[in-house]
């Protein structure tokens, strides 16, 4: 048996719309006055045409602003340097830094050193030695010394302008001398044993062999 060939079925027709016809009864003139240009989109006009009026003035696309004017260039005087603020601060404080280093020299040079005595004299007896002078009324420190040795501070026994020393203490003999200072002036100094040393500290020396 010989097979029959397979049927197909027949294939359904879409029905084609039809195109809407033109409105005749429209005119023209009502179809332009329906668009308003500048406002609807696809209309990019921004003016009235077709005798459309538009709603909201539209700003013109130019400017009445003129030109700005040129500014004039004014001219500057430079401020002399003598009247520059930094200029007088810096001339004001050198002139104190003179002042006070002139003050300073002449003090140095005028001020007084510490007080020394003076008709600084020895005199020897029997027993004792005495060591007198002169000053301004002050505290008076006396030393004893002698050539190779240290210095014997005798201040304890100094009353006013003139000390006593006896023969029996042991603190002299015939090489020994006498240093009189006065004692605030000279604290924590070394006994000065030179001449300079002596000016210096305002000291005077006497020795036993000096004595009257």
């Amino acid at each position: 048996m010989s097979e029959s060939p397979p049927v197909v079925p027949p294939i359904p027709s879409v029905p084609v719309p039809s195109a809407p016809s033109p409105s005749t009864s429209a005119a023209p003139s009502q179809q332009r006055q329906g668009t308003r240009l500048g406002w609807d989109p696809g209309q990019p006009a921004l003016y009235e045409q077709w005798g459309v009026q538009s709603q909201t003035p539209k700003r013109a696309m130019g400017s009445d602003i003129g030109v700005l004017p040129e500014l004039e260039r004014t001219e500057t005087t430079r401020r002399p340097l003598w009247r520059h603020p930094a200029f007088l601060v810096s001339a004001a404080l050198a002139l104190i830094a003179v002042v006070i280093g002139a003050v300073l020299v002449v003090r140095a040079v005028t001020a007084e050193g510490p007080p020394s005595p003076s008709g600084l004299a020895v005199q020897s007896g029997s027993g004792n030695v005495r060591v007198s002078w002169k000053g301004d009324d002050v505290a008076w420190s006396v030393f004893v010394v002698e050539p190779g040795t240290k210095p014997v501070d005798v201040s304890r026994l100094v009353r006013g302008t003139e000390v006593w020393i006896p023969k029996s203490s042991g603190l002299y003999d015939a090489d020994s001398c006498f240093v009189v200072r006065a004692t605030a002036d000279n604290q924590g100094k070394s006994v000065p044993t030179d001449a300079g040393a002596l000016s210096e500290q305002g000291a005077k020396q006497v020795c036993v062999g000096d004595a009257g």
